[in-house]
């Protein structure tokens, strides 16, 4: 796959400039298109998911790993932390906890990164007593996690409500990590984003809800049966973690964080000022957010990057793991030599 994300026209352009004040007038040409439309967009295909059990072994579910309490400023957050390198923080999504992460997913990452995992306001022996729960506050948590475990040269990937999170800690805190990564995340004043009654009834857990009803939503019909055992075979709960129930405080709380992510155009204005590198992640047959969301996405962030998956749902990491994270360890790579000047 290529990785060009200025695209071959604009290259063209920039090289065959031969004049200094030419070169500076196409520069300025290139960044004045930057603000306004994603660097790149791509679809790509991903070959078929292993059936799970290469990851029933692995490493970071061993017993020597241990959950971790963050006193940050804002309150306790629980946390788990493996692998080396620059450190990857990742946001998890509505209703979900940290074990909901796929292992094969962290462990990819892990592999060329440290990984860090949190628990989110509410949930587990996260900030127990939160009772407000705003794009703002978990923006806030996030970022003091940030800084109390002192780290540098972070991206942060946010899956689902998480990328609402990150978004909104990128435009709060754009100092805080060097890039962003947007996983089926909805995107702010869309009304692409306004999630569909029945489905946002089954995430929510209304009564009578079923793990084969969870399972439809979050999956394309196609990968269901892959899709099931992945989700209740290679998820990450490490053996001292103990999976939390969530609250109807925090269901309701992180239901309003979502109605009013769609309808923030204060959020969508300045993510168009955005200077941070972003890469939005999408699912083709993504059954929660439409396609068109992501694009809506790509568009209003800055200079962002469009990667399309054929054959993907909305938890898009349990289907193509090492894809996925290969994807994002791609990112860092080019926006590590951008952000250097190389």
């Amino acid at each position: 796959m290529s990785h060009n994300i200025r695209g071959a026209g604009s290259a063209r352009s920039f090289r065959n400039a031969r004049t200094p004040s030419l070169r500076h007038a196409t520069l300025a040409l290139l960044m004045a298109g930057l603000l306004n439309t994603p660097i790149s967009a791509r679809t790509v295909d991903y070959p078929a998911p292993d059936d799970c059990a290469a990851v029933a072994g692995d490493p970071i579910s061993r017993a020597s790993l241990r959950e971790q309490i963050a006193h940050t400023a804002n309150g306790d957050i629980a946390y788990y932390r493996f692998g080396s390198g620059s450190p990857i923080v990742l946001q998890t999504g509505f209703r979900a906890t940290m074990g909901e992460w796929n292992r094969a997913f962290l462990r990819s990452l892990a592999q060329h990164h440290e990984v860090i995992v949190f628990d989110n306001r509410g949930i587990g022996r996260s900030i127990p007593g939160a009772s407000r729960f705003t794009v703002h506050d978990m923006a806030s948590d996030l970022n003091a996690l940030i800084d109390t475990l002192g780290l540098k040269d972070v991206t942060v990937v946010g899956w689902s409500m998480g990328g609402a999170i990150a978004a909104q800690f990128a435009i709060e805190h754009p100092h805080a990590a060097q890039r962003i990564v947007l996983m089926a995340a909805p995107a702010p004043a869309s009304s692409a984003a306004r999630i569909v009654p029945e489905v946002a009834a089954t995430l929510s857990g209304k009564p009578g809800t079923t793990f084969d009803d969870v399972m439809a939503v979050l999956f394309p019909k196609s990968a269901l049966p892959v899709a099931e055992q992945c989700f209740r075979n290679a998820m990450f709960v490490p053996p001292d973690y103990e999976v939390p129930d969530i609250s109807t405080n925090v269901t309701a709380g992180q239901s309003a964080l979502l109605r009013n992510w769609s309808n923030d155009t204060d959020a969508a204005r300045s993510l168009r000022r955005l200077s941070l590198p972003a890469l939005v992640l999408a699912g083709e047959d993504d059954h929660v957010l439409p396609q068109r969301n992501a694009e809506t996405l790509a568009d209003t962030i800055a200079g962002s990057q469009l990667l399309v998956v054929r054959a993907a749902g909305h938890a898009m990491m349990y289907e193509y793991p090492r894809d996925l994270a290969a994807a994002i360890d791609a990112f860092i790579a080019r926006t590590d030599v951008i952000g250097s000047g190389k």
